[in-house]
């Protein structure tokens, strides 16, 4: 490209100088101002729309006129007691007449008065020992001394207005104290039976253990402890022993079977063999 010629180009001739202007970007650069152009003066056009809108818009907005009432409120005080509801008068409670106590005009008098004008005589201290005191004289044999044994009758009514008597019976408490089942001398038996010497004793020697445990109210045996220990050996072979035994007859009280404590003492004597 010549000098004169290179001055009269564009930029864009000299830049795609023998380059192929038809593969795009020459377009491209040669129509980029006047797109520019064209997109500030459609973007200026839509701010001025929108600008024209909202002045027609607030001025339609303002030819509008609002017309306010005023209005008068009366303010009156409230009596807050009134509006409380009401509690339910309580009904006047009557003078209760007293009840009087019932009572029995009785004057005892001492008078004193002369022997032929006394018409009870007052009856000597023999004929007193033989017959019992009362507010009425009754001829009959004579008292013996003896107290007699009263049976106290309860009256009862029923639906068919009749009357039944009841006997009431003296009650007597049924205390009964825990048994091996046969007594005493099922009990010896079964010990006899189950025990066995651990040591060698000699003749006549003693080893006394006491053990206490606890016959529970359904009979069972349980909670063992050494009153007198004999020695450990023969301490643990009374508690091996009771451990085997059946249940007991509990113990009663009231009528109610009670659980209680029984301490049972074991001996053993030596015997020459």
């Amino acid at each position: 490209m010549t000098n004169e010629r290179i001055l009269q180009s564009d930029i864009l001739d000299i830049l795609f100088e023998n380059r192929n202007k038809d593969y795009g970007a020459y377009a491209l650069r040669k129509g980029y101002n006047s797109r520019l152009m064209i997109a500030i003066v459609a973007a200026l056009s839509i701010i001025l729309v929108f600008i024209v809108i909202n002045f027609l818009t607030h001025k339609n907005s303002s030819s509008f006129s609002y017309t306010t009432q005023e209005r008068i409120v009366e303010i009156k005080e409230i009596d807050i007691e009134k509006l409380k509801p009401k509690e339910p008068e309580k009904p006047k409670e009557q003078p209760r007449e007293e009840q009087k106590i019932a009572s029995q005009k009785f004057v005892s008098k001492i008078v004193i008065k002369p022997d032929d004008k006394v018409k009870e005589v007052i009856p000597d201290t023999k004929s007193l020992d033989s017959s019992l005191i009362a507010d009425i004289t009754v001829k009959g044999k004579p008292d013996d001394g003896i107290p007699k044994k009263t049976e106290q009758t309860i009256v009862s009514g029923n639906t068919n207005n009749s009357q039944s008597t009841e006997t009431e019976k003296e009650f007597r408490p049924q205390e009964k104290d825990p048994e091996f089942p046969g007594g005493p001398d099922a009990l010896k038996r079964f010990l006899a039976n189950n025990l066995q010497t651990p040591g060698e004793l000699e003749d006549g020697e003693k080893k006394v253990v006491k053990i206490r445990f606890k016959v529970d109210k359904d009979g069972s045996v349980n909670t063992f402890e050494i009153v007198t220990s004999g020695g450990n050996e023969y301490d643990r072979e009374v508690v091996r022993v009771c451990k085997k035994m059946p249940r007991w007859t509990p113990a009663l009280q009231n009528g109610v079977n009670v659980p209680v404590s029984y301490i049972l003492p074991v001996t053993f004597i030596g015997v020459e063999q």
